[in-house]
């Protein structure tokens, strides 16, 4: 067999059994940085021929080299739970579809993973007092888990899902948004960016006004004078009527 040095290839993100979305693109991105047929491995499956590998063509042993590479690679990331569910495999391509399915299912249970997903997308909105960041962070979750399930959101779906997802207070702002998007689509991080210096300025605008809202409502409040002169004029009619009905039944006794 072909001699391999594996001392080439860096640590890949460690997987705890936990938040599998996540580490699956991580560990996508960590076998691209190892090369094209690296990544490769785990779409297209690597049989080794029964021949001498003497009498392999080169792409044959390229390819041999790239999977022992992805497989080494994956076993590293493993916890041992996993890693004995993939020990007996033969090649990346079969280690990768024994986790997607141990981890999101089969496609029956993938689908309706993608629909309930779906679902939080389409009835996605920002709460009221939430900050752009937390805002954003909700939906990238909803967004990263549809990618990894293959449903992606294009560039242009998702900003037009944030501006009609934000609360009224932000109505001037968000149609402002959707017309430049109209005219020219925009990046999204520099959306979020336009989002949130709105926000950074909305907030000094409450922090200018909220002194004069005080003041205001210091004038408009009644003083302990005004409410001890009301309090006494509201004794002495009721003290007059008091009299006045009393002056009708002694009329009447009469």
């Amino acid at each position: 067999m072909a001699s391999l040095d594996f001392s080439s290839i860096k640590s890949p993100p460690k997987f705890d059994g936990l938040n599998f979305p996540i580490w699956k693109v991580k560990m996508n991105l960590f076998l691209k940085s190892l090369g094209v047929r690296v990544a490769r491995a785990i779409t297209k499956e690597f049989v080794e021929p029964l021949t001498d590998e003497r009498s392999w063509s080169e792409d044959t042993t390229k390819d041999y080299e790239a999977n022992a590479r992805a497989q080494y690679a994956l076993t590293q990331a493993l916890n041992e739970d996993d890693l004995s569910r993939i020990i007996n495999c033969k090649s990346a391509y079969e280690v990768w579809n024994i986790l997607i399915v141990t981890h999101e299912g089969t496609s029956q249970v993938k689908r309706s993973k993608i629909d309930l997903l779906r679902s939080q997308y389409e009835n996605f909105y920002m709460f009221d007092n939430e900050s752009i960041d937390d805002m954003l962070t909700r939906f990238t979750k909803i967004t990263n888990a549809l990618s990894s399930l293959g449903d992606t959101i294009d560039n242009d779906q998702k900003i037009r899902k944030v501006i009609r997802a934000l609360p009224k207070a932000w109505e001037v702002k968000a149609t402002t948004l959707k017309e430049l998007n109209d005219r020219e689509e925009m990046d999204f991080s520099g959306f979020i960016g336009n989002l949130k210096t709105h926000e950074m300025e909305m907030k000094v605008r409450e922090e200018r006004e909220a002194p004069k809202k005080k003041a205001l409502a210091f004038k408009a409040a009644p003083t302990i004078h005004e409410e001890d002169d009301s309090s006494e004029d509201c004794d002495e009619d009721f003290a007059m009527l008091i009299r006045k009905v009393g002056k009708m039944f002694y009329k009447k006794g009469r």
